[in-house]
């Protein structure tokens, strides 16, 4: 399904939804990581007076509640970004977007050259009509409420970085590049692509809080103990 990312606030409901489902569980989650950690620490702390075993459990429980926030909240919006990649094919409205911004951006007869095709462009100056192309098209989100600019705008940064590394790729080959030909590629590639790294990005941050608490909590609870 293609979508054009300027109509993008009729979907909003559904991309809401997705994010609302994905803060929530992760937030249930982390509470419920919290509740299993904060009786380790109670559990490792019952020989000593009841009141440190509630300040372990207290402070592993507050960790968790904070780090399910924030995990949550990055999960909301890249989940929420994730499935308008996979679903509504975002990454190919934004690429036909701004190409079109890019070859409008050039001056007089080039443009038209540039559309069609015929004519490569040196590495430099294609950076700089990508820049600001996607300045452009950020000025456009800036219309819209929070969800619409904050999708919008990790989409954009996602599909400026993975078309600067095409033309960089191109240029490199090359010698200049056919930004027709790009964008044909882009359109056929960007989606997928976009969507293994949004979720390899949710994969690593995931990771770290579920590496990352547990150890943070044992370390706690072993100082409390040996404090006393």
């Amino acid at each position: 399904m293609n979508v054009d990312t300027l109509s993008l606030g009729k979907h909003l409901t559904s991309l809401a939804w997705v994010a609302f489902r994905s803060f929530v569980g992760t937030l249930c989650l982390a509470t419920l990581g919290g509740v299993v950690l904060a009786g380790l620490s109670c559990y490792f702390l019952r020989e000593h007076p009841w009141f440190y075993g509630v300040l372990a459990a207290a402070l592993a429980l507050g960790e968790s509640v904070t780090a399910g926030c924030v995990l949550g909240a990055k999960r909301a919006v890249m989940s929420a970004v994730a499935h308008g990649l996979g679903t509504l094919r975002l990454g190919r409205s934004f690429v036909r977007l701004i190409f079109e911004r890019m070859a409008g951006g050039a001056e007089g007869e080039a443009s038209g050259r540039i559309a069609r095709g015929l004519e490569r462009l040196p590495f430099a100056q294609a950076e700089a009509l990508l820049s600001r192309a996607v300045r452009n098209v950020m000025g456009d989100a800036e219309q819209g409420g929070w969800l619409r600019r904050r999708i919008r705008t990790h989409l954009l940064e996602h599909v400026r970085k993975f078309t600067l590394a095409r033309f960089r790729e191109e240029g490199a080959q090359q010698g200049g590049i056919d930004l027709l030909k790009v964008k044909e590629e882009l359109e056929l590639t960007a989606d997928d692509a976009l969507v293994q790294k949004v979720r390899g990005g949710l994969q690593l941050a995931t990771a770290l809080v579920i590496i990352g608490l547990p150890v943070v909590v044992a370390v706690q609870t072993w100082a409390i103990n040996r404090l006393l």
